[in-house]
């Protein structure tokens, strides 16, 4: 308490959120979701213009699922009909239109070579042709073209996100009194960083930055994981109030759980093993020819960062928290993962991603210069926001230090 004026001054208290019509918050939801009404819904058309990247093949000697060390080969002779064998998404296509002029049956044998195709794709039955309206060297394929709007989205997500952000909202208003009567109202702050999270999720696995890294620019593929695995959990973890973490865990045998495999060193090596195995070629090419691979991909990146970043966001949840020194030692050390996991997709001579090294380039940037700066943007930038972490840390710590101690006796009156 300090005397200015005459006038008591106490200290200043958060700001309570105040949410007397919770008709807001739903609103808010369902806004969320008509935004995919102007937008382009995620599903497989009956008539799609389409770029692959494969090769020709005999449908007479094709044998479904042919890998790179063994595939589809061309019979003697000119057969009658032709199929197409993507590599990227390993799809076989039954060819029922051919570009006049460009591809001639006595010239089958100089299509042995991996090559780019342009045209529409009819899918019926679970079987797939192509109609192919151009043929080109795969190193000389035309630039993809892309559309800023309207956007692609993925109504799960949506669905998702909405569900979150709604039951965050319940939980600290009208249930927070049956949670935890003796809760304090929830700051303007961590509603603040908590429906950041949410808005950040939404927009990382949706339009533009979704579509682009799942379709061409392997560095935009990077960004999207820097934001599931470093923004978005350290936001949500910031934003749940100290009662509501400490009410999630309640349970026994969740808390101690949830101790063991967030605890020090544990949530730190099963982060790093997670980022390091889905960057090897072939789990990463794995991921990216399965929408359910590529889902569960992102699950375990973002599940085990919570868990990384437990001993840090916790707060007093954390049945062993980390003091400042060690939340920095700590946050130093986590760049190491990032940075070992970036050098060789850095120093790579040639692209080590098929699926983007086959993909139709976009803005002019080669396949490997895309990987080189997705390398860089995961190690440099990757690991400056453990830095800067530690950095707001050591300030606040700082900060506590120099603050005067209160006076062992008593001033004489």
């Amino acid at each position: 308490m300090v005397e200015a004026g005459g006038t008591s001054v106490g200290p200043r208290r958060a700001r309570a959120v105040r949410l007397p019509r919770w008709t807001r918050g739903l609103a808010a939801c369902a806004f969320l979701i008509l935004l995919a009404v102007p937008g382009r819904a995620a599903a497989d058309a009956d008539d799609e213009e389409v770029s692959l990247a494969g090769i020709f093949v005999d449908p007479a000697r094709f044998v479904a699922g042919g890998t790179a060390d063994q595939r589809p080969v061309l019979a003697p002779g000119a057969p009658r009909r032709l199929g197409f064998f993507d590599l990227r998404r390993r799809q076989y296509f039954t060819v029922i239109g051919l570009p006049p002029g460009q591809v001639r049956p006595g010239g089958l044998a100089s299509l042995g070579d991996t090559v780019a195709i342009r045209g529409h794709v009819r899918r019926a039955a679970g079987a797939a042709a192509v109609t192919i309206e151009a043929v080109y060297p795969v190193d000389r394929q035309p630039a993809a073209s892309f559309s800023w709007w309207p956007w692609e989205w993925h109504l799960s997500v949506l669905a998702g996100c909405g569900l979150l952000a709604l039951l965050y909202l319940l939980a600290i208003g009208p249930w927070r009194a049956r949670l935890d009567p003796q809760a304090a109202p929830a700051g303007t702050g961590p509603v603040a960083l908590f429906l950041g999270g949410i808005a950040v999720l939404v927009l990382a696995l949706n339009g533009p930055l979704d579509e682009l890294s799942d379709d061409s620019l392997f560095w935009m593929h990077m960004l999207q994981h820097m934001l599931l695995a470093q923004v978005v959990p350290l936001l949500l973890l910031r934003g749940l109030p100290p009662w509501l973490r400490r009410r999630l865990l309640r349970h026994p045998t969740v808390s101690r759980l949830w101790d063991f495999v967030a605890g020090v060193p544990l949530g730190f090596v099963l982060s790093a093993v997670v980022l390091g195995l889905w960057h090897v070629p072939s789990f990463y090419d794995r991921m990216m020819r399965s929408e359910t691979v590529h889902v569960a991909m992102h699950l375990m990146l973002m599940g085990t960062a919570f868990l990384m970043w437990w001993p840090i966001a916790g707060g007093d949840a954390a049945r062993r928290p980390l003091s400042a020194p060690g939340k920095m030692l700590y946050l130093f050390l986590l760049g190491f993962p990032m940075m070992i996991v970036a050098a060789p997709i850095v120093l790579a001579s040639r692209p080590l991603y098929e699926w983007y090294a086959l993909a139709p380039r976009l803005g002019g940037m080669s396949a490997l210069d895309d990987q080189r700066l997705g390398g860089l943007i995961m190690w440099i930038p990757g690991g400056l926001f453990y830095w800067a972490v530690a950095s707001v840390i050591y300030f606040r710590w700082a900060a506590r230090e120099q603050e005067p101690e209160p006076p062992l006796l008593p001033r004489a009156v």
